[in-house]
């Protein structure tokens, strides 16, 4: 698709071959960067499929939900579900984008309910939502563990059981003993998943990959 998009933007018509005096990845750069700020597709439809999946998670008894999970994820749930053989399209499309909520989901803490200290992406504003802190010789999993009777954060077990960091990012925490956990989309302030904020994500990190990778292959060839 981005080769007749490219046809019609250097030559004024998508059919035929021009000139392209910049490939297309450096056109959906923005444009502070040098870019022309367009859509890179692929991201794009990622993006919207994640919708689909975002669908599936929050209202989890719509008939859709009910329908895949008997077809598909009956024995477990939708974000640990695998690809089955013989699987759908559709299936296999919701599956592409369950990849990109992966990346930006953030299960908020409520009551101690099960939460896994380094599976789960829980830690806001924080890296990659998880502890720095090594798991090697560590005997806490659940985020229970790091709570106390009352359902309020255990500091000094915190502080003992984390690297610093890791520690006041998880103090920061609200701790909410009346509400279960639920899971949140991090890129936005209110916490609902929206294609734009996932197409923005999509994209911060397939520049930063790319800036990286170039700057790495000028370096080698000097």
């Amino acid at each position: 698709m981005k080769g007749p998009i490219a046809n019609y933007w250097w030559g004024g018509s998508a059919s035929g071959n021009h000139l392209h005096w910049k490939r297309w990845e450096r056109l959906t750069y923005p444009k502070e960067m040098g870019g022309m700020g367009f859509r890179d597709l692929q991201n794009f439809n990622l993006s919207m499929l994640g919708k689909q999946g975002w669908r599936l998670l929050m209202n989890q008894n719509s008939l859709c939900a009910r329908v895949l999970n008997g077809r598909y994820y009956h024995d477990g749930d939708f974000l640990t579900s695998t690809r089955r053989k013989h699987a759908s399209h559709t299936w296999k499309a919701i599956l592409a984008g369950r990849e990109v909520l992966a990346q930006g989901l953030i299960k908020r803490v409520g009551d101690r309910t099960l939460t896994n200290i380094w599976g789960d992406r829980w830690i806001p504003n924080h890296f990659d939502a998880r502890p720095l802190t090594p798991l090697d010789g560590q005997d806490i999993g659940l985020v229970s563990d790091l709570m106390g009777p009352n359902g309020r954060w255990d500091g000094a077990k915190i502080r003992q059981s984390f690297i610093p960091v890791d520690a006041e990012a998880i103090l920061r925490i609200p701790t909410r003993p009346q509400v279960t956990n639920f899971w949140t989309w991090e890129p936005e302030k209110h916490g609902f998943y929206s294609v734009k904020s996932a197409h923005k994500m999509l994209d911060s990190r397939r520049i930063r990959e790319e800036v990286v990778d170039t700057a790495s292959v000028s370096k080698h060839d000097v």
